[in-house]
């Protein structure tokens, strides 16, 4: 397996990461970091620690500034540096703020057959629950075969809601592991800031198509969520200052049918489409707000 992790500024975040992956019990993998143009100590953060898997560090200058989507960018420029993928069966994409249980691996690993082009686990942070229909950015696990059918998918904010969708037009499945729980050390898209996050969240929503309907829902579910009430309105306002953005009008239809048949289920059978979603009301899961 590779790792790839894009880091930019990520000094309180980094070198726990690296301890993360040292106590794993899966250790079949190589890591990558490439550094995206940090300004602070992150690079003198990872070398400090002596992990089992230490880090292999590639370096992009003055390239940071992830509202332009050099997360996606960063990441592939770090599989690009590895050449010959023939001797990898998986590539992943790791965010330096994600803390991983030491059975991460097993557990999703598992769960990948001849059709499963995506998997990856789900958020265990209470206040950061998401959806258990995709697999959460930080921890986009794809098999090779998977990987090379995105290359002409743009590397711009979006790209992990829109490989979902690209891999299933092409006849793979995506396979979300609720076994797998992961932490995150800052919320999803809140590297540079709650509000900037939400921003960006808006623009996100844009350029992949969203349906209208879904969007309304989705403005009003983030009231609740910090940084309350503003956080949405900035949202709102990266919708609709975002333009159609770099993806093709095809896939976004596509999402926006997926969007819509999700829809149809929630009203077809409210609460267990709420239950199956979020987790809300599974076995040791805690209610909390949608």
């Amino acid at each position: 397996m590779l790792i790839v992790t894009p880091m930019h500024n990520e000094q309180s975040n980094i070198g726990e990461l690296a301890v993360s992956l040292s106590n794993l019990s899966f250790r079949a993998f190589d890591w990558v970091v490439v550094d995206d143009g940090s300004t602070d100590d992150s690079v003198a953060r990872l070398k400090d620690k002596d992990g089992i898997q230490r880090a292999r560090l590639e370096v992009r200058r003055n390239q940071g500034m992830l509202i332009g989507g050099s997360a996606f960018s960063a990441w592939r420029h770090g599989v690009d540096t590895v050449g010959d993928l023939a001797g990898y069966t998986h590539i992943m994409k790791l965010d330096a703020d994600v803390r991983l249980p030491s059975d991460y691996f097993e557990l999703v690993l598992d769960k990948f057959s001849d059709g499963v082009g995506i998997a990856g686990g789900v958020i265990e942070n209470p206040e950061m629950r998401e959806q258990r229909l995709h697999v959460p950015g930080p921890v986009k696990l794809y098999s090779v075969d998977a990987y090379e059918m995105l290359d002409e998918l743009p590397s711009a904010v979006g790209f992990d809601v829109m490989d979902e969708v690209a891999i299933q037009q092409r006849g793979l499945s995506v396979e979300v592991v609720a076994s797998a729980r992961f932490q995150l050390a800052r919320a999803i898209g809140a590297s540079q800031g709650g509000l900037h996050g939400r921003f960006r969240n808006g623009r996100v929503c844009r350029w992949t198509g969203y349906d209208p309907v879904y969007f309304a829902l989705h403005f009003v579910r983030y009231l609740a969520r910090r940084p309350y009430i503003i956080g949405s309105f900035a949202m709102l306002r990266g919708f609709v200052t975002a333009g159609p953005g770099p993806y093709a009008s095809e896939l976004k239809r596509a999402h926006r049918r997926t969007q819509r048949e999700k829809l149809a289920r929630a009203v077809r059978s409210p609460v267990s489409w709420v239950r199956n979603t979020y987790g809300i009301g599974l076995k040791g899961e805690a209610p909390d707000a949608i």
